[in-house]
């Protein structure tokens, strides 16, 4: 499942431009030409409506065994294949929904009638919830009536009641009920509700945290909006007059002192359909052209608006996030839309930025922690309590091409193509995971060795190395994250002039590319040169990626708050890697010798000790292992990091520039962050 077979449609579309208008009065852009794709799922669905939401999918169709008439709530997930009759009791259910709640279970939404009796005059139904990963189902509502149209995003649930229009908000994670006031067919994303109001042809908005409704568009009484779409960002409507005349028109409200948009001219259109959609970039609608239904799509940034095939009213889906997606004989379908000629050669419906390359996801993160994702390209993940309250986070690819020539950046360096920028409303109280998704696996495991993410600082006009572990497949790249800002992948490939040619040279480079060792200002490396305790440490808290920032220095007496390797020391003693002498010491100048550099690096590797051990017996020095140090030497030789030489283990010898990244080397490759071949 979930293996889509692409087929190129050969197909040109010229935009038709007229009676295009902006909200600056300005028109439509040049002639373009626009191409689609189609990419066609093995996965198939029998039955409508269909939602969606990255792979979760359901639809309302008939019984688990596909007998009886329909009615029943079907779940699928196209990457698994896992498929979920949700529901089985022959009673009417409908209107299913998809959303995904902070912990990132996939949870259902339908309205539901298995608690009226069949024939019954009353047109009563509740509201239901299924979570498919815990696989329980709740009945929302608490009060009987003609509960309708559920909505959800995150934890919460919104529905109305008819006839008389009282909306309801649900809490999942509390359990909270609250009554909104009047409105109709309410739409949830981002914290916000948009909902028509129940006695006018107007649109409000109502703000989940801060617990206030806002008229956000207001229409002549001659005219109304009919019915719109949603999506936490934009939103499309249609716009009817009494004398029958309509046009599409949509708002964002991401922007600042939003103001509507007109797509199209008013017209009385030859048949009503009540299907439309809305991406960052795009808006999709159908409209009835001769004998067939034709999918009409606008370009939200330049106001084109043009044809995107035929399809039957019961097969369109909308947009998935930014993919358009429909049911073509029974399977899923993505068409991509393709800008040409007079546009940027690429797909549209990816941005409501001038750029038309940029992706971009917008999310409100609570307490609870969640993930902000732009498809499969990349995401941020919080842990709970990143967050003291609910923050606005926002994800956007740039692809830039001066980007690889912004800010200052050392010999060796070169821009992937890739890069991210990341905002949030408030501060964050632990990192955030950034996971970039490649297009394609990196080449070589020297390649993966190399390949970091960096982060643009402003003020320093220049890129800083933040971290990077590509995955086994070489394929994604994750980094712990704290600052919001511009993140880049670059390869670098650093070089040294006294290193060619040296056994160590392999080992050096890798962890100078990962900012762990660093050359001299003449280019060389001096691999014979001796390590330092502070130097060790340092190295050891860069490899492990220890971003914790350590606000009561002093652990030692002889490495105060200004001393150059404080952060360090500090960093690896609140992890218990390291310990001082007596009297509070720490001795960060004199060389570490090669038993202190393994307890070190026993401890930062977690490495199990035995102390009934004997692996270092056959050394011929093993007599000089201090005891103190023995139960640590035994772990680390038993794990291969460390190697003795000519049969011994040379304890009380300092360590060298190259022997110590070396060590570090094979400390990461045994993590899985290094690789080898």
């Amino acid at each position: 499942m979930g293996v889509w077979n692409k087929a190129l449609k050969g197909i040109v579309i010229t935009s038709m431009l007229g009676g295009l208008m902006f909200s600056n009065g300005q028109g439509a852009s040049a002639e373009n030409a626009y191409t689609y794709k189609d990419e066609v799922s093995s996965f198939s669905i029998n039955g409508s409506p269909v939602r969606m939401s990255g792979e979760h999918v359901v639809w309302r169709g008939k019984g688990a065994d596909g007998s009886g008439p329909g009615g029943q709530i079907h779940y699928g997930n196209v990457k698994s294949g896992l498929m979920v009759a949700v529901t089985d009791h022959g009673r009417p259910a409908d209107t299913p929904a998809i959303g995904m709640n902070a912990q990132g279970e996939a949870i259902v939404v339908w309205v539901d009638r298995r608690n009226y009796q069949e024939g019954a005059t009353d047109m009563n139904w509740d509201i239901y919830s299924y979570n498919v990963t815990t696989n329980t189902e709740s009945k929302i509502n608490d009060t009987v009536g003609q509960h309708k149209a559920p909505s959800i995003d995150g934890n919460y649930i919104v529905w109305q009641t008819n006839p008389s229009y009282e909306m309801h908000l649900y809490d999942m994670e509390s359990g909270a009920l609250t009554e909104l006031g009047n409105g109709r067919n309410p739409v949830i994303g981002n914290g916000r509700i948009v909902y028509k109001g129940a006695e006018d042809g107007d649109l409000y908005a109502y703000e989940i945290a801060g617990g206030s409704h806002q008229k956000i568009l207001e229409l002549p009484f001659s005219q109304y909006v009919e019915r719109f779409v949603f999506n936490g960002e934009q939103i499309l409507w249609k716009q009817k007059d009494l004398d029958g005349n309509s046009k599409y028109t949509f708002m964002d409200l991401g922007e600042s002192n939003s103001q509507p948009v007109d797509l199209t001219e008013p017209a009385k259109p030859e048949a009503e359909y009540k299907h439309m959609s809305i991406s960052n970039g795009t808006a999709v609608w159908l409209e009835k052209s001769g004998d067939e239904v034709i999918m009409k799509g606008a370009d939200l940034n330049s106001g084109d608006v043009f044809s995107l095939g035929a399809t039957r009213p019961r097969d369109f889906v909308g947009f998935n996030g930014n993919e358009l997606t429909l049911v073509q004989d029974g399977n899923l379908n993505i068409r991509t839309i393709i800008q040409t000629e007079g546009g940027s050669s690429q797909p549209a419906g990816n941005s409501s930025n001038a750029d038309s390359d940029r992706q971009s996801e917008s999310v409100v993160i609570g307490p609870d922690g969640g993930k902000v994702a732009v498809g499969e390209s990349a995401w941020l993940s919080f842990e709970q309590g990143t967050f003291e309250a609910k923050t606005r986070v926002v994800l956007e690819s740039h692809s830039d091409s001066d980007l690889g020539t912004k800010g200052k950046q050392v010999k060796g360096m070169t821009w992937t193509g890739i890069a991210w920028k990341w905002t949030a409303e408030t501060e964050l109280m632990k990192p955030a995971m950034l996971t970039i998704a490649l297009a394609s696996p990196l080449e070589t495991a020297d390649l993966a060795n190399r390949t970091g993410v960096y982060r643009y600082d402003e003020a320093e006009d220049r890129w800083v190395y933040a971290g990077g572990t590509v995955d086994a497949a070489w394929q994604t790249v994750d980094v712990p994250v704290k600052h919001p800002g511009m993140y880049a992948l670059f390869t670098y490939e650093p070089s040294f002039t006294d290193m060619n040619g040296h056994w160590a040279r392999q080992e050096v480079e890798v962890l100078a590319a990962r900012w762990i060792v660093n050359g001299m200002a003449t280019g060389n490396f001096k691999p014979k040169q001796s390590v330092t305790r502070a130097q060790f440490a340092k190295m050891l808290v860069e490899a492990a990626g220890l971003t914790e920032e350590i606000r009561d220095a002093g652990t030692f007496k002889d490495v105060p708050a200004g001393h150059w390797a404080a952060p360090w020391v500090e960093q690896a003693a609140a992890a218990g890697w390291i310990k001082g002498y007596e009297g509070g010491m720490f001795k960060p100048n004199a060389e570490v010798t090669r038993e202190e550099m393994m307890v070190m690096l026993a401890n930062a590797a977690g490495l199990k000790r035995d102390e009934s051990g004997n692996v270092i017996a056959d050394y011929a020095d093993s007599g000089q292992v201090s005891s103190w140090a023995r139960p640590s030497v035994e772990a680390v030789i038993r794990s291969g990091i460390v190697q003795g030489g000519g049969g011994r283990i040379h304890p009380g010898d300092t360590s060298t520039r190259a022997e110590a990244a070396a060590v570090i080397y094979r400390w990461l490759t045994m993590k899985g962050e290094v690789f080898n071949g």
